[in-house]
């Protein structure tokens, strides 16, 4: 029965192969929430002045998403004619309007392989390999006392406004539940403590976890946000950032408290962008693996937690036996890179003599 059971393994192996090869994650190159507003002569002409501007406000955004700051002056210029073989579609989340004017919020989806193509061509390096969730904890000093859960937390209500799920670093902040207040409090977010944070990164399915401080100080038009920043992630060594925001003439405080979170989303972003960043002329590496099994789903998991890993390219079955797989995997970057990627797919990559070792995080309970 093991035997029957393992030879049809190997055949739903060999099947799936090739298209792991093809899959991408169709995610990054989508551009949510985009507002557009046109009036012209009448509704229709309005509607299409305001789909095109939303066309490349979109493409904008996302060439942003995938580049890094230094390279935004270089980015590609396109034209309309040239959007419409990047654009795959697009949706109508919301719009109304009048004889002569169209109000809409779109999203759009752009075509992964031409956008890539275009930036190779351009020379610009880019990132599309996306994160692991990445759950934010705000917390608030406010002289010798530091909040997280209490109200009032202007920090963290800014947070909740924020739309946080969209781009490379997927960000989601917890609902103040009785599961979250219980596994950490303000004192062991600031102080690091591994196994409160490591307790709310399981409540989330293995997610990273950013505890993001902001001190408040001044009032009216001389106000300052201190903003210190740490990821705490099993994959790679802990990043802080740290930085310092005065509030701008009239500003209210909600959008002083905005622009904070742009700034530290953006800091976020672009190191996660450096660490992925695929450069333009790199040629494919090659590694072999051993997959260790114990069974047929420990092959099954890991199989699938390789799907959408944008920087492998093909997978090559060596030999495989009811003990292990023995692949050879295709990638572009370097092994630090891959192993880097892998873990936040909840894949260690491991050096090993003369093979790696590849296996899978078992999920939390």
């Amino acid at each position: 029965m093991l035997r029957r059971g393992f030879l049809l393994m190997l055949a739903g192996f060999l099947l799936t192969l090739p298209a792991l090869a093809q899959t991408r994650p169709s995610g990054v190159y989508t551009v949510s929430n985009v507002a557009v507003d046109a009036t012209s002569q009448s509704a229709v002409q309005a509607r299409d002045i305001a789909r095109a501007d939303g066309e490349r406000r979109a493409f904008r955004t996302l060439m942003e998403r995938l580049t890094l700051k230094q390279d935004w002056s270089r980015l590609p210029k396109v034209t309309d004619a040239d959007l419409f073989s990047l654009v795959q579609d697009y949706e109508v989340d919301s719009e109304r309007s009048s004889t002569v004017r169209y109000i809409a919020t779109l999203t759009y989806r752009f075509r992964a392989e031409p956008v890539r193509r275009l930036l190779r061509e351009r020379g610009v390096p880019f990132a599309e390999t996306p994160s692991k969730l990445l759950v934010v904890l705000p917390v608030l000093a406010a002289g010798n006392r530091v909040m997280l859960w209490d109200d009032p937390n202007p920090w963290r209500a800014a947070w909740a406004k924020q739309p946080l799920k969209e781009g490379l670093v997927p960000m989601q902040m917890p609902a103040g539940d009785l599961a979250a207040v219980q596994a950490i409090d303000a004192p062991q977010a600031v102080k690091g403590d591994k196994d409160a944070l490591a307790a709310v990164g399981r409540h989330f399915d293995n997610a990273d976890v950013l505890v993001t401080q902001a001190t408040l100080s001044g009032s009216g038009d001389q106000r300052t946000l201190q903003l210190a920043s740490v990821r705490y992630s099993s994959g790679f060594s802990d990043q802080n950032w740290v930085s310092s925001l005065k509030s701008e003439p009239k500003e209210s405080d909600d959008d002083f408290y905005a622009r904070a979170i742009a700034a530290v989303v953006a800091d976020v972003a672009e190191a996660w962008k450096k660490a992925t960043l695929q450069q333009v002329g790199a040629e494919a590496a090659t590694l072999t693996a051993v997959v260790p099994m114990t069974n047929l789903r420990d092959w099954v998991m890991v199989r699938d937690r390789l799907q959408n890993v944008s920087v492998v390219q093909r997978l090559v079955l060596l030999s495989l036996s009811p003990e292990a797989a023995r692949v050879e995997i295709h990638y572009v970057g370097d092994p630090q890179q891959l192993q880097l990627v892998l873990s936040q797919r909840d894949l260690v990559l491991a050096q090993g003599d003369p093979d790696w070792t590849l296996s899978a995080k078992k999920s939390a309970q």
